[in-house]
């Protein structure tokens, strides 16, 4: 509750069960693998904000790379992560260069009179992580899972092919359960999350093998196909196109090799995405009752959210004795976890006691605590 609301107002309570669904998804790990996470739901949700010291901002991110953003139809969550994602901004909204301009004056502006399909479809054509602020149907499962029968047998490797923050946070997981993990990198390509927090990136990293292959050549991929033979789950955040380009059948390589393969994706359907602009897309954001822009929920939460959840898909597999293609899309993830509900708390209060925030609501007081390292 801490990373939601005005940056400089009282926080907002994001009620209904989604944290607690989110805990059972912590409980099932737990059981799958013999032994308690290092954390709960709302310990991996605010990890990052702690380590970092980043607080609640509104309708911007509380990483600030995400925001807000009023279409001619709808409410837009858009994400300029990486240099290239404001370069394609005059593309995006078809007009001249930037000349230095305020790029998120420019997005605002350039949304206003155009609507959400056309402003999602031309952002998937130049892979810009846009969503749109929707409360969608909660899916009946969190992710997909397509059998390829029998798993390999006495595999103790995880290939970690994947970056940022989901996909290692999964990585991560399986290593403390005694899996030895294997960070695969691109020569020249290394994971983003390197570039951020050093105590972040070594949260999620911390036991990992590093080494660093080019699944473009031919020899990286032998290289990688050998190290799949000998692994029991690879977990990897590449859009398919991407390994298609590579021929590369994931699939394939799941059924031949006897091994669970975790792809991890913004949206499912080769849209590019990240953390908040799925969250959103997932229905986890809140309105904010002044009649401004919707506010962020959380810091990322379709992040953790869909490690977490992709953890406990290669358990289940495992357990069963089963190898196959996970797909999980952390928009989809996330309006699981939400489950319908549309966060809101009208009988809610949220009043300053002292240095604390405390939070009335169904006769009942609690004081908002402080997004805490997930240790």
């Amino acid at each position: 509750m801490g990373l939601t609301g005005p940056e400089h107002g009282p926080p907002a309570l994001a009620s209904g069960r989604w944290v607690e669904r989110l805990d059972g998804v912590v409980n099932d790990i737990s059981e799958l693998c013999g032994q308690r996470l290092r954390t709960n739901a709302a310990g991996f949700l605010g990890e990052r904000a702690a380590l970092v010291g980043r607080g609640r901002r509104g309708s911007v991110s509380v990483g600030g790379a995400c925001r807000m953003v009023t279409a001619a139809d709808g409410v837009l969550a858009v994400s300029l992560a990486r240099t290239s994602d404001s370069e394609a901004v005059p593309a995006w909204l078809e007009f001249g260069d930037l000349a230095g301009g305020d790029v998120w004056a420019e997005v605002a502006a350039g949304v206003r009179d155009k609507p959400v399909a056309e402003l999602l479809e031309r952002a998937e054509w130049l892979g810009l992580a846009v969503g749109e602020a929707v409360r969608p149907p909660p899916p009946p499962e969190p992710c997909s899972l397509t059998d390829a029968g029998p798993a390999g047998s006495d595999r103790n490797l995880v290939l970690d092919v994947s970056s940022l923050w989901a996909g290692p946070l999964c990585g991560s997981l399986l290593g403390g359960f005694g899996f030895e993990v294997l960070k695969v990198e691109a020569p020249g390509r290394p994971d983003g999350a390197r570039y951020g927090s050093p105590a972040f990136y070594e949260r999620l990293n911390q036991g990992k093998q590093d080494t660093v292959i080019d699944l473009g050549s031919e020899e990286g991929r032998h290289r990688f196909m050998d190290l799949c033979r000998k692994s029991a789950v690879v977990v990897d955040g590449l859009r398919p196109r991407v390994w298609a380009n590579w021929g590369i059948d994931r699939l394939e390589v799941a059924q031949s090799c006897g091994l669970v393969w975790i792809s991890i994706s913004g949206h499912g359907d080769g849209r590019a995405g990240f953390g908040d602009d799925a969250a959103v897309s997932g229905g986890l954001w809140l309105s904010d009752p002044d009649g401004g822009l919707p506010w962020f929920v959380g810091d990322a939460a379709a992040d953790p959210v869909a490690g977490l959840v992709a953890c406990r898909a290669a358990g289940k597999a495992m357990a069963a004795g089963r190898a196959g293609l996970v797909e999980v899309a952390m928009s989809q993830a996330v309006s699981w976890v939400r489950d319908g509900d549309d966060l809101s708390a009208p009988g809610a209060e949220v009043f300053r006691r002292g240095d604390h925030w405390v939070v009335s609501a169904e006769d009942e007081e609690q004081i908002v605590l402080a997004p805490r390292d997930g240790v």
